[in-house]
């Protein structure tokens, strides 16, 4: 007996217009990307002669080389990775610990705390209490005003919160009973039952802090601690890359590079070890994303 499903006139058409879309929607985020990648892959001056849509016409890493050349990029490159690793797991600790005493049931103004930490989700302090905040904690032009600011965030503790609800009380209860602290039940049972959204809170937070210039820019002034966006923003200024190409080109002769394959190689740099990071986690995220998904 023939069990398969065969599909009606009007499936077909669906179909055929799902995929159509989404194979669109794919090469009109993928082609961006790849656009960039091909150029950074490419002579400079032969890239300028005529447009490159496919593959690399004279295929050259010497834009790299020029770009891993630049001091203050790798000093940029070294912070950014330091802020994003300490920034991450930092975050992820305290809003995770904050997360599980407030879906305790027998915690005391529970609901006071809750709805304190909804208000700051909307309403923010703003830029001047923020700065004097941050000058009497004695963090301003430190590597720990990457991290303190943002050790908690309520919308990250909500996603924790509703993940944590579905692990069974049962656990918990026969833990306490047993002579266990919080802090063990929640190091030895939460965080092992607990991957999914910590795999997507990590995610989240890791982008932030790797794309994040707003620190950087206002409260840093010292350069050998400023991060890879702020650094980026000035390699891509007109000026200082004509003159970092001039200085290149002097040095090697026979040179190539031009300011546009500088750039694109520059953002090919910045956006590559997020890129490579995330399917690692996509399985992770997609699970923790619908498990911990926000309740009323």
């Amino acid at each position: 007996m023939n069990n398969s499903f065969r599909k009606s006139r009007e499936d077909i058409i669906v179909d055929t217009l799902v995929w159509g879309l989404s194979l669109i929607v794919l090469a009109a985020t993928f082609y961006p990307l790849y656009f960039v990648l091909i150029q950074s892959l490419n002579d400079g001056a032969d890239a300028a002669k005529a447009p490159i849509y496919w593959f690399p016409r004279d295929f050259s890493l010497e834009n790299y080389q020029l770009v891993f050349k630049q001091d203050l990029l790798l000093t940029g490159l070294k912070n950014t990775l330091l802020r994003t690793i300490v920034g991450t797991t930092a975050t992820v600790f305290v809003t995770s610990m904050a997360a599980y005493a407030l879906q305790r049931p027998n915690l005391k103004l529970r609901k006071v705390y809750v709805s304190m930490g909804a208000i700051s989700m909307y309403f923010s302090g703003g830029l001047i209490p923020l700065y004097l905040v941050l000058n009497k904690l004695h963090l301003l032009d430190t590597f720990w005003v990457y991290i303190v600011p943002y050790l908690f965030g309520f919308f990250n503790c909500l996603l924790f919160m509703s993940f944590f609800r579905n692990i069974p009380e049962a656990l918990t209860e026969s833990a306490l009973i047993d002579g266990a602290s919080e802090f063990k039940i929640y190091w030895k049972i939460i965080i092992p039952l607990s991957m999914p959204v910590f795999a997507t809170v990590s995610l989240f937070v890791a982008v932030f802090h790797w794309n994040d210039y707003f620190i950087s820019s206002f409260f840093i002034t010292t350069e050998s601690l400023q991060t890879l966006p702020v650094i980026l923003i000035r390699l891509l200024s007109l000026s200082e890359a004509q003159q970092e190409i001039q200085r290149y080109i002097g040095n090697n002769t026979g040179s190539s590079v031009t300011l546009e394959s500088m750039r694109y190689a520059t953002l090919i740099i910045s956006i590559a070890p997020i890129t490579i990071l995330y399917p690692f986690l996509q399985r992770f995220f997609v699970k923790g994303m619908l498990v911990g998904a926000i309740k009323a």
